[in-house]
């Protein structure tokens, strides 16, 4: 089956000052169609430039991108492609409404589609009254979900998407997770690059790491996650001293709240001390696994270990 996106062996140097600077030391990975993958990496890692060859906006020094089989140069590679740049500038006297009418247009969909669409959409974000409200008197979470709003317009089979929630509320960004998920079930495919790792790691098929160029990690989250899994951190409270001493194979400390905190080195004893700590009585505060979340596993990568709360 043909990848939707692909990156073979890309590179991209820019000039500075008549020296060279490589951006993109090579990167080799291909996304299937109904995946939902996160692309991650410090900044200056090089995502928005291997974003900005997908979109022919960046020529590649070497190697090449393709868009559902076809070359990334080629126009027809995006005719089913949304994409939404992490700096961009709308014309701000449009009002959300012509402004989304104009993008509709671009996409060749159907007008009346379009019409239909933009309420349904505008209502989605939040934001139904600023249909008629020109862009310019926007705030940056408005802003931001217009942005959204105009690579979705065309109803497109791919969403290519670089920091797709920057400075939404927390409920805005909860219902993007949905949305993304929801066309994950439709076949379509989302690839975005986010800071935000939590969210990744709750709704991403796939995760491609890079730094400074090179490609550290391409894998499924949960693969990522399963292979460097440490055990697990239990917290409760209450039980008393029968409850600590029916626990066994554990290492048991306090927390700062006066809770108990029980790190557990398997699947079977984290098993048996949550059943112990029902047993006794004891209320079970949080269960964790440890170097099991994704931005422990980022952050191993980019030999920082010593950030991680694990």
């Amino acid at each position: 089956m043909t990848p939707t996106l692909k990156f073979d062996n890309l590179a991209k140097t820019y000039r500075e000052h008549g020296a060279g600077k490589r951006a993109l030391n090579g990167i080799s990975f291909a996304v299937g169609a109904g995946e939902i993958v996160g692309f991650l990496g410090p900044n200056g890692a090089g995502k928005t430039t291997a974003m900005h060859v997908l979109m022919d906006i960046l020529f590649p020094t070497s190697g090449h991108a393709e868009i559902m089989g076809l070359d990334s140069r080629d126009p027809e590679s995006r005719q089913n492609v949304g994409f939404l740049p992490e700096i961009f500038a709308f014309d701000g006297f449009l009002t959300g409404t012509r402004f989304l009418k104009l993008f509709g247009s671009l996409s060749g969909r159907n007008q009346d589609l379009i019409a239909a669409h933009i309420p349904e959409l505008l209502t989605f974000l939040d934001m139904p009254d600023a249909a008629n409200v020109r862009i310019k008197n926007y705030s940056k979470g408005m802003t931001q979900k217009i942005g959204l709003a105009q690579a979705l317009i065309g109803d497109p089979q791919i969403l290519i998407l670089d920091e797709p929630t920057s400075g939404m509320d927390p409920i805005a960004k909860a219902r993007i997770k949905q949305l993304f998920i929801k066309l994950r079930s439709e076949g379509k495919t989302v690839f975005l690059s986010t800071h935000i790792l939590s969210d990744v790691e709750d709704i991403a098929d796939r995760v491609a790491i890079i730094n400074q160029g090179e490609l550290l990690a391409y894998d499924r989250v949960s693969s990522l996650l399963a292979a460097n899994e440490r055990g697990f951190k239990i917290v409760f409270a209450g039980g008393g001293a029968d409850l600590l001493g029916a626990l066994v194979g554990c290492a048991i400390s306090n927390d700062s709240q006066g809770r108990t905190e029980v790190t557990c080195p398997d699947g079977k004893s984290r098993d048996f001390t949550l059943q112990t700590i029902l047993q006794h009585g004891g209320d079970i505060v949080s269960l964790k696994a440890l170097g099991g979340s994704l931005q422990s596993q980022f952050l191993r990568l980019m030999h920082q270990e010593g950030l991680s709360d694990d």
